[in-house]
């Protein structure tokens, strides 16, 4: 939620460690990510938002996902 208001712009880059994945524009504040190209594994996804010039970035998120 913004500390301001306003709709935040902007873009998110995904990465699966050190590989960017994807670099998405947001939409209505959200930025939304689907991918079937992961190997079986392990795999450490970030998120990071880049900011605009309303909305300063943020750190990344990560999760961890494991694909069969």
């Amino acid at each position: 939620t913004p500390q301001f208001s306003g709709t935040p712009t902007g873009s998110v880059v995904y990465k699966d460690g050190t590989t960017t994945l994807k670099t998405v524009s947001l939409s209505g504040g959200v930025a939304k990510f689907t991918t079937s190209t992961l190997t079986s594994g392990t795999h450490t996804i970030t998120a990071k938002y880049n900011g605009s010039p309303s909305f300063i970035g943020s750190s990344s998120a990560s999760l961890t996902q494991t694909v069969n």
